[in-house]
């Protein structure tokens, strides 16, 4: 039986992640709006947690200094200052929320003109082609109702021989049955569109042109995040009317009970334009 993606929409998505911002869901994740990474220490504080995944798509794009990246489905501007920072390049942020587009221009002094956003759809980026030496996309695919066609954007506008890193959430099998409701539970919570098999993944990047040169399921490092990001919604939402408290109340429930499941995990892939 085929699986049914969600019906979500960038405008959707946009506004789902500008009503998180504005009650201010981001900060208490210490600024990331993606996973940590835990090595058997499961006391790091979840700031650095998010940190160690932002540092991990930096080694694999590998970049040169004064290199120009992509940073598809920026968040708050965070990893793209974070990397622009450790790495002298230029990074050029892209978002379907204003939200995050006016928090990272804030946020964008600290790196000393190295990085920039704007309001863009991955699906239509609007750069001319071979415009980046390497791009990367944070938990952003499973938002997009085109993932081949996004991935055959990105293809377009990275240089021949540039990088492209991708973290997101996988199903290591498809969930069917009782674990079906529990999967729709996370999709609705997050306006998620879909979240893919590994062979999903690996079958999109081939008909978009990139060459895999990795793909590692890390789910077991990430595990943790889970439970660390519910128990902070729900702390956040003792402070919230009762609207938006049932809000992120539900989207905690969500997020904890998928992140129980075993067949959750969470793929790291690097890729290449040949």
């Amino acid at each position: 039986m085929t699986r049914q993606p969600n019906t979500a929409t960038p405008d959707s998505i946009g506004q789902v992640y500008d009503e998180f911002t504005g009650i201010g869901a981001t900060a208490v994740l210490g600024g990331n709006i993606h996973v940590g990474y835990w090595d058997d220490d499961h006391d790091v504080p979840i700031a650095e947690a998010t940190d160690r995944i932002t540092d991990l798509v930096a080694q694999r794009l590998a970049p040169r200094p004064d290199a120009h990246l992509l940073d598809v489905g920026c968040g708050n501007g965070f990893p793209a200052v974070r990397i622009a920072r450790a790495h002298d390049v230029r990074v050029t942020g892209i978002t379907v929320s204003r939200q995050q587009v006016a928090q990272a221009q804030e946020l964008a002094a600290d790196a000393g003109g190295r990085a920039s956003f704007l309001f863009a759809d991955a699906m239509h980026l609007p750069f001319d082609d071979g415009s980046f030496d390497g791009a990367w996309a944070i938990e952003a695919l499973m938002h997009m109702t085109e993932q081949t066609r996004a991935l055959s954007e990105l293809h377009r506008v990275v240089r021949p021989g540039g990088r492209l890193v991708v973290t997101d959430l996988c199903q290591r099998q498809p969930f069917t049955g009782e674990d079906r409701a529990l999967l729709d539970g996370m999709l609705r919570a997050y306006e998620i569109v879909d979240i893919s098999t590994p062979g999903e993944h690996r079958a999109r990047l081939a008909e978009a042109g990139w060459e895999l040169l990795e793909m590692t399921d890390i789910g077991e490092r990430v595990r943790p995040s889970y439970g660390h990001a519910a128990a902070a919604f729900r702390e956040l939402a003792t402070s919230l009317d009762a609207g938006a408290a049932e809000q992120i109340t539900a989207a905690a429930d969500a997020m904890e009970a998928f992140g129980k499941h075993p067949d959750t995990g969470y793929v790291v892939i690097t890729a290449r334009r040949s």
